[in-house]
């Protein structure tokens, strides 16, 4: 039995025909989007490829003159050897001196101290000896001879006499701390200054020339 009809109740249409037009629609005009997004991207690269590059201008510096290069001050040269290196009428060789100098900054020897004993040893004479077997500038003893050689010194020479001179104080000075037992322990031997210092003896006529000597030649060095 049929009813009367809803005047609403319409035949319903498909609606796939319009979604799939719409569709279509919005999918042409984002395609269309891209393709021009593209195309104005490729001319705006292709300017800036034809563009030349871009110059920062700055400002030029101030031209300067340039003085000439000044050479450096010299170095005074130092003074190796002197005029005024002298006992009794003898001037200690200038090559002598230089040897000295260098042995002396070898074993931390005082230089005036060195040209002390050598000064009261031999008056500044390289080729002294000595009724004592004692020979050279410092008065090496020939007892002491064998074991300085063992060392490469060679106390017949003037050279490696001043070395084993110089190399011998700097021992005794090490040893004992004080100037005048060292240079009673060079003048004696250890054994014989033991001995003074034993009976109460720590000063000698050696130690106090050479000790009044080292005086003179610190000052003259000074100067």
């Amino acid at each position: 039995m049929r009813t009367a009809q809803d005047p609403w109740d319409k035949p319903r249409r498909n609606p796939w025909p319009i979604v799939m037009a719409c569709a279509a629609i919005a999918l042409a005009i984002i395609l269309a989007l891209t393709v021009s997004a593209l195309t104005l991207n490729f001319i705006f690269d292709a300017l800036l490829a034809d563009k030349p590059p871009v110059t920062v201008a700055t400002s030029a510096p101030e031209p300067t003159s340039t003085p000439p290069p000044t050479a450096p001050a010299e170095t005074p040269e130092l003074v190796r050897h002197r005029d005024d290196i002298v006992s009794d009428g003898r001037l200690l060789a200038y090559d002598l001196q230089e040897i000295m100098q260098d042995q002396c900054e070898r074993y931390g020897v005082p230089y005036a101290l060195a040209l002390a004993i050598a000064e009261v040893e031999t008056h500044f004479d390289p080729d002294a000896t000595s009724p004592t077997s004692d020979y050279g500038l410092m008065q090496i003893n020939q007892c002491n001879h064998e074991w300085l050689q063992g060392l490469g010194m060679d106390p017949l020479t003037h050279a490696g006499n001043i070395e084993a001179g110089v190399y011998i104080i700097g021992g005794y000075l090490d040893r004992y701390g004080d100037t005048e037992r060292a240079l009673m322990a060079y003048n004696c031997g250890p054994s014989g200054a033991q001995k003074l210092w034993d009976a109460g003896v720590y000063q000698t006529d050696y130690t106090r020339k050479v000790m009044t000597a080292l005086e003179h030649w610190t000052s003259i060095l000074e100067d």
